[in-house]
């Protein structure tokens, strides 16, 4: 292998592990063909896919309180009050979405909740109690591409009835 290869596979490896990377977009397809069989086959596949949708979005905001949950309790100096708080908030914001019939209302919390821990998670990070940045690498443009499946899917609600 040239020194250039090598340079390029150990730097690409310390800012984004190749297995993350992998594992996280391989767990967001489902959710963007379900996304895609929304518009493509309403009639008959679109009901499930949105129940899938919205299961998928609940369990996943539940998955970014425990990220948020294991960063501060593996802290050198031991997890704050504010951080594991901040570890629990997100199980409470997807709660609703388990437990509510109206699917508006729970795409809706959706949508707004992504963006918002992924932009409190870039505000952590930055003040240095947050993910290693490889994590935000990963994570910022999977939430973007998240965000937008939801919101199409329920674009596709609105305007189908």
């Amino acid at each position: 292998m040239t020194h250039i290869a090598e340079r390029t596979l150990t730097t690409q490896s310390q800012d984004l592990p190749q297995s993350a990377a992998v594992l996280a977009y391989a767990g967001a397809l489902p959710l963007i063909i379900a996304a895609l069989l929304v518009w493509l086959r309403p009639s008959d596949l679109g009901a499930n896919a949105i129940g899938f949708m919205l299961v998928y979005g609940g369990v996943l905001i539940a998955f970014f309180g425990g990220v948020r949950w294991g960063i501060t309790v593996m802290r050198p100096d031991g997890p704050s009050f504010a951080g594991l708080l901040g570890g629990i908030v997100p199980l409470l914001i997807a709660m609703p979405i388990f437990f509510l019939d109206n699917p508006n209302i729970r795409f809706l919390i959706i949508i707004t909740a992504l963006p918002i821990l992924l932009w409190d998670d870039l505000r952590a990070t930055k003040r240095g109690s947050g993910a290693p940045d490889w994590y935000l690498g990963v994570r910022a443009p999977l939430t973007i591409l998240m965000t937008l499946s939801f919101a199409l899917a329920y674009m596709q609600i609105l305007i189908g009835g």
